[in-house]
């Protein structure tokens, strides 16, 4: 059964069920005329004295038969009093079956009556044949109706397949182009053209992403390699250019780490579990991992459920990014699920407004790579929280909020 066609199974089990229902109304049916017809039967043999009337004489039992179609037989004195039917003496009671022949008998103690009931039991006969048959011919008309239907819908099933095998599993941009006559498969079409735009979106984001990562990693690396060399040169020689190479090295080393571990987490984000994070308790602890030597101000209460590690990196680069383009102090203010980093720099022009998360952006003091606010950027947004930017000549705010689902 596994190994049969779509169209097989549904009409093979749509002809199940709908036999199934019809067999039980039929057999509803046929037993409310089993039970007529049995009752018409045994209703004349409630007064057998319209059959025949035994009067005891001095020389013996006396049968007077009132009918001529009436089997009678007395078992005590061996007897057959009325036989129309030539089946001789017969010691039965209910339904009997005589060669083709049908016949009901009372026993009334050792007297027997009987009588041919034939054309009623052929009658139920011919009613089951006919149920029978209707069941049948029921059966095949559902069961070739349901297969021409079915096939009908299973082609667009089948045309759906066949364009998904053009996919061949490298063209995220490719999308299924039918027009299906069923609600049910207009909405397949739909559902998996959605979940193709999304797959396109995600794999052109990591793909930009990476193609960012890597164009990074340049400088860092050819810093690296660059003081290599020169340790190769000169550094045995030269305590200054041997602590200033290390220095650098290890600058060099430290950046291709952050990015090769924030390309990792974006990567993944999408698999990173939420939990219930105490947004003060969490602030803090980064503050005092991270900025123990700086002035950043704590305030407010509240709570935001999503990926600590995200969050975390988050906070971390704005943070670091207002103490890099802003004057301290810098306040950390929670309100329930909002997170404000505020700092007190000069205003953020409204043209760099627009660009200021645009990778490899940066502004015109900056030493920075232009990834931060970046990376910032693309793991709130896939983490479904939100970074709101608001500048004024007097503060810069940074706004960290979850997304209300719609």
């Amino acid at each position: 059964m596994s190994n049969l066609k779509l169209t097989t199974k549904i009409s093979f089990f749509t002809t199940l069920a709908s036999v199934l229902v019809v067999s039980i109304a039929l057999l509803l049916i046929y037993r409310y005329f089993y039970v007529l017809a049995v009752r018409s039967v045994t209703s004349d043999f409630i007064n057998p004295q319209r059959f025949v009337t035994v009067v005891d004489t001095p020389v013996g039992k006396q049968y007077f038969v009132l009918r001529w179609d009436v089997y009678v037989a007395d078992l005590s004195t061996g007897e057959v009093v009325n036989d129309p039917y030539g089946i001789g003496l017969r010691d039965a009671n209910g339904f009997q079956k005589l060669g083709d022949k049908h016949y009901y008998f009372v026993k009334i103690d050792d007297v027997i009556l009987g009588k041919d009931v034939t054309p009623t039991m052929r009658f139920l006969e011919n009613i089951k044949k006919l149920f029978l048959f209707t069941i049948l011919l029921i059966a095949a008309g559902i069961f070739l109706s349901t297969y021409i239907l079915t096939k009908e819908s299973v082609k667009e099933l089948k045309e759906f397949v066949s364009q998904i095998e053009l996919l061949g599993g490298s063209d995220v941009s490719y999308r299924v182009n039918i027009d299906p006559k069923s609600l049910e498969v207009e909405e397949l079409v739909l559902k998996f053209n959605d979940l193709m735009e999304r797959i396109e979106r995600s794999y052109k984001s990591q793909e930009s992403f990476v193609s960012a990562v890597s164009h990074e990693l340049r400088t860092p690396v050819a810093t690296l390699l660059g003081y290599v060399s020169m340790l190769k040169r000169w550094g045995a020689k030269n305590e200054e250019i041997l602590t200033e190479s290390v220095q650098a090295i290890e600058e060099s080393a430290k950046e291709i780490k952050n990015i090769i571990e924030n390309m990792l987490l974006i990567a993944r984000v999408e698999t990173l579990t939420e939990e219930k994070i105490n947004v003060r308790d969490f602030v803090t602890e980064i503050v005092g991992h991270k900025f123990k030597d700086k002035e950043v101000i704590v305030e407010g209460e509240g709570t935001i459920e999503t990926n600590k590690e995200g969050l975390g990196i988050i906070l971390t680069i704005l943070v670091d990014n207002a103490f890099t383009h802003g004057a301290p102090p810098v306040i950390v203010s929670i309100d329930n699920g909002k997170i404000d980093v505020i700092n007190h720099g000069p205003k953020i022009p409204d043209e760099v407004q627009d660009k200021i998360f645009e990778r490899f952006y940066k502004g015109e003091n900056s030493s920075g790579t232009g990834l931060g606010l970046y990376i910032a950027y693309e793991i709130a947004k896939k983490l479904g929280l939100q970074i709101e930017l608001y500048s004024t000549d007097e503060r810069t705010v940074f706004t960290v909020l979850k997304i209300k689902n719609t």
